[in-house]
């Protein structure tokens, strides 16, 4: 090479440390760490509707047992008559349900025919019970208290044999009322709806996990653990 000659030869030694893109290990880490990302935010999001499906149901069975409260001051503290298990299906005329019986209390606009009081269905159920919503029962009502005056059903009951049936009867009759169930959303797993004829109508499983909204007739309302 001469002296002030420019070597235009192309560099062909290899540049350590250069590189053509990620490599098979590289990429699969990448993966790896987005699916746990992933994973975490399901986790996080179906924690989240979970806990917004308990606060709805209780909100909901809140506002249908302080109903079954108010019709019970009006009416000179005796319960309203109130079949076992509770659909959320509006039938004019058609007595034993909350939506009917306490639908001045509920904001239920009394029409001819009947409806389908959506409102008050909790979410969670919507969910689980998606033919015939009309026929589903929601909640199942405490049909059996024994106190000092015997074995009382609150909101009476159906005899059979041709008897006439046994009305509801006063509050005060159930005694201390502190921490006593009224009434619970339903399933099958429910021990008042194991038995019952229209158990078929009810979610096979709580559709709140462990947990049922449950209504006193004290007034509170709460998540009870379903075992």
């Amino acid at each position: 090479m001469h002296d002030g000659a420019v070597d235009t030869a192309p560099d062909t030694m290899p540049h350590r440390g250069a590189t053509s893109g990620f490599s098979i290990i590289e990429l699969l880490a990448t993966l790896a760490i987005i699916l746990v990302l992933a994973a975490a935010g399901m986790a996080a999001w179906h924690a989240a509707m979970l806990q917004a499906d308990r606060a709805d149901a209780l909100a909901k069975i809140r506002t249908m047992g302080t109903a079954v409260l108010q019709y019970t001051h009006d009416h000179g503290g005796t319960l309203p008559p109130l079949f076992p298990g509770q659909v959320l299906e509006y039938e004019a005329g058609r007595g034993g349900r909350i939506v009917t019986e306490c639908a001045p209390y509920l904001g239920v606009e009394a029409t001819p025919g009947k409806h389908l009081v959506a409102a008050l269905m909790p979410r969670a159920y919507a969910r689980v019970e998606s033919s015939d919503p009309a026929a589903k029962r929601v909640c199942v009502m405490n049909t059996s208290i024994t106190n000092n005056l015997g074995t009382i059903a609150p909101f009476g009951s159906v005899v059979v044999g041709g008897q006439p049936p046994i009305g509801p009867v006063p509050l005060v009759q159930l005694g201390d009322q502190t921490g006593l169930w009224m009434m619970s959303t339903a399933d099958q797993q429910h021990p008042n709806v194991a038995t019952a004829p229209w158990k078929n109508n009810t979610p096979p499983d709580p559709p709140l996990q462990d947990m049922r909204a449950v209504f006193h007739f004290d007034g509170s309302a709460v998540l009870e653990k379903t075992r």
